[in-house]
C-alpha cells in the first residue's frame, strides 16, 4: 500500500480508502449479513488501508455500526470519517438536527469523536445551508472546538458550489467528489481541483469506476438511460485500453492515482475479493503521460 499526504492536515493516508456504502453487499446481487461487513473492514486493515469513510445514510446507520464493531480495539493508527446533514431528517442542515444526527453517529460508531466530519451532499444544503446562522458550518465548527472532530470536510456533486465554498472558507480540509473524475469524465479535475490544490485541500475521488460502469456493474448499468451519453466514450476507452494487459477497472484506478493532486481513491468494495482487486493497484505503478493523453482524447 502506498500513502499520500492528506492536504494540509499532515495525515499520511492510504491512497486507497474504504467507503462504507456496501458493507452489506449490493442489492442487485443479494444482501449479506453484519459479519460480512466486519470481515471486509478487517481485511482492509490487513491490506494497509488506514482511512474509513461512512455516513448515516449508508444502510440507515448500519454502515456506522459495522465500523463501530470492526474498529473497536484496533491499536494501529487509522482515520475515521462520517457525515452530517442527512439523519435523522433527510437533508436538514439546521443546528439541532445536525447535533442529533452526529450524536447518533457517535453512538453507532462506539466512540466519542471522529477524525473527519463532513457535510453530506453540500448541494442539498446550498450556500445558505452551509453559511447561514445556526446552520452547517457554524455547528460543525462548534463540534470541532469541543474536540468531537479534528477536521471538517465537504462532499457533493455540485462542483461549482464546492469550489466556491473552498474559496470562501478555509476551515474545510477535504472534499469528496463522485462520478466526476474517472476514465469517462474529468469535470472535477478542471472545475474543482485547481481551487482545492491552491487551498491545500485533500481531494478524495469516490465512485472511481463511475458507479461500477467501468467495473463489475457494467452490464447492469449499460442499459440505464442516465448513462446513455457515456456509451460512445465508454466504447472508445475500452477499445483503447484493450491491449494494455490489465482490466479496465485496474487501469481506471491507476489513471486517478497517476494524478498527484488526488489524495485518495475511495473504494466502495462490497466483497473482500473486490477490495483485494482494488488494493492491488496501489503499488506505485502509474500510467504514462502519453496513455493519459490518449484516454482523455478518446
Amino acid at each position: 500500500m502506498q500513502y499520500r499526504c492528506f492536504g494540509r492536515t499532515g495525515w499520511q493516508v492510504s491512497e486507497i480508502g474504504l467507503g462504507g456504502s456496501w458493507f452489506y453487499g449490493r442489492p442487485e446481487f443479494g444482501l449479506k449479513d453484519f459479519q460480512h461487513g466486519t470481515s471486509v473492514v478487517e481485511r482492509a486493515l490487513d491490506l494497509g488501508i488506514n482511512y474509513f469513510d461512512t455516513a448515516p445514510l449508508y444502510g440507515k446507520g448500519r454502515s456506522e455500526e459495522v465500523l463501530g464493531v470492526a474498529l473497536k480495539g484496533v491499536t494501529e493508527p487509522y482515520y475515521l470519517a462520517t457525515k452530517v446533514g442527512y439523519y435523522p431528517e433527510p437533508f436538514d442542515y439546521t443546528r439541532d438536527t445536525i447535533w442529533r444526527g452526529f450524536e447518533a453517529s457517535l453512538e453507532r460508531l462506539q466512540r466519542d469523536r471522529v477524525d473527519l466530519l463532513q457535510v453530506h451532499e453540500a448541494e442539498q444544503a446550498g450556500w445558505e445551508g452551509i453559511f447561514g446562522r445556526a446552520r452547517t458550518l457554524e455547528t460543525m465548527l462548534e463540534m470541532r472546538e469541543q474536540g468531537l472532530c479534528q477536521h471538517i470536510g465537504l462532499t457533493g456533486s455540485d462542483l461549482t458550489l464546492m469550489r466556491n465554498i473552498l474559496a470562501e472558507e478555509e476551515a474545510f480540509v477535504s472534499v469528496i467528489t463522485f462520478c466526476k473524475y474517472d476514465l469517462l469524465v474529468q469535470e472535477a479535475r478542471d472545475v474543482l481541483m485547481p481551487t482545492a490544490s491552491e487551498r491545500e485541500v485533500a481531494v478524495i475521488c469516490a465512485s472511481p469506476l463511475h458507479g461500477g460502469l467501468l467495473g463489475s456493474m457494467r452490464n447492469h448499468w449499460i442499459e440505464q438511460e442516465r448513462f446513455a451519453d457515456l456509451h460512445g466514450k465508454l466504447g472508445r476507452v475500452e477499445e483503447l485500453l484493450a491491449g494494455e494487459g490489465e482490466t479496465i477497472s485496474r487501469l481506471g484506478l491507476r489513471y486517478l492515482l497517476t494524478d498527484s493532486n488526488v489524495s485518495m481513491v475511495l473504494s466502495g468494495a462490497a466483497t473482500i475479493e473486490e477490495l483485494e482487486e482494488v488494493v492491488a493497484v496501489s503499488n506505485g505503478h502509474y500510467l504514462s503521460p502519453e496513455l493519459i493523453s490518449r484516454i482523455e482524447s478518446a
